[in-house]
C-alpha cells in the first residue's frame, strides 16, 4: 500500500493558498490583483513548508506582515502553540469558502493556480491501474482533491482520500495511517509526504517505509530526501501488489 500527500507531492498548490489567504482576510479581491512576483508571496512559498491545517495560514500571514523576515519561523510556532480554535475558526471557514466561491465563479483562473508536479506523471498509470495500492492522506479537502485528480484523467475513489476532516479527528496524519494499516490488515506500506513534520509523527509505525519527497514544500533543514524516480523506483518495488 502507498500513502500519498497532495499538497507539495502530487501538485503544487502555493500560489492557490496565497490566493486564497489573501481574498480570505480581504487584503484582495480577486486573482488579478495578486502579485506572485512581491517580496510578500516569495516569502509566503519560501516558508510554506511551515503549514499543516489551512486554519495556519491565518499565522504565517501575520508573522509575515510583523516580523518583516526576521525570525519567521519561531515567531510562526510560537502563535500555532497558543492558537485556540475560537480564534481561528473564522479565518478557517472564510478560507474554504472563498476556494468554494473561487471554483464555481472563476474555475479556469482558479485552475491555473494549481499545477501537477513531474511525479504525478510518473505515477499516474499506477493510479488509475492499481488505484487499489494508493491512499490519499492530506490536510486539504476531498472534493478539491477529487477535481484535482479528475481534471488529470484520474478517477480516484473518494472513499481514499483521507483529508481536512479526518485530520482534524484523528490530529494528526499518523493516527490516520494506523487506523488503516490496522482496519484494513497492512502489513507492509509506503508513506510519501513533503512535510518532515507529517512523516517524523510516523517513526514509530511498523512496517511503514517513510520517504520524504525533494520536490515540495522542504526546508533548507531537510537533507534526506528522495526524488521522484527514486519514490517511483520504489513504488513499483514494494507498493504494488
Amino acid at each position: 500500500m502507498v500513502f500519498l500527500d497532495f499538497d507539495g507531492v502530487l501538485f503544487n498548490t502555493v500560489r492557490e493558498a496565497y490566493a486564497v489567504s489573501m481574498i480570505s482576510t480581504g487584503k484582495l479581491n480577486i486573482i488579478e490583483n495578486i502579485d506572485f512576483d512581491s517580496e510578500h508571496y516569495i516569502q509566503f512559498e519560501k516558508y510554506r513548508y511551515l503549514i499543516g491545517p489551512a486554519w495556519n495560514y491565518k499565522y504565517l500571514l501575520k508573522v509575515l506582515l510583523e516580523n518583516k523576515q526576521q525570525n519567521i519561523e519561531t515567531n510562526y510556532y510560537d502563535l500555532v502553540k497558543i492558537a485556540k480554535k475560537k480564534d481561528y475558526n473564522l479565518f478557517e471557514k472564510a478560507f474554504f469558502n472563498t476556494r468554494k466561491q473561487l471554483q464555481k465563479n472563476d474555475f479556469q483562473k482558479w485552475l491555473k493556480l494549481n499545477t501537477s508536479y513531474p511525479f504525478l506523471l510518473l505515477i499516474k498509470k499506477l493510479l488509475i491501474n492499481y488505484k487499489n495500492n494508493f491512499i490519499i492522506v492530506t490536510t486539504k479537502d476531498k472534493d478539491t482533491v477529487y477535481q484535482l485528480l479528475q481534471l488529470e484523467n484520474i478517477i480516484f475513489d473518494k472513499k481514499a482520500i483521507y483529508d481536512k476532516y479526518d485530520f482534524e479527528k484523528y490530529t494528526n496524519k499518523s493516527e490516520i495511517i494506523k487506523m488503516l494499516m490496522t482496519s484494513m490488515e497492512i502489513t507492509n506500506a509506503i508513506f510519501i509526504d513533503d512535510s518532515r513534520k507529517h512523516l517524523e509523527s510516523c517513526l514509530k509505525i511498523k512496517n511503514l517505509e517513510l520517504f520524504q519527497a525533494s520536490w515540495g514544500y522542504i526546508s533548507s533543514k531537510d537533507l534526506n530526501t528522495f526524488s521522484d524516480k527514486e519514490i517511483f523506483s520504489k513504488i513499483l518495488k514494494e507498493g504494488i501488489n
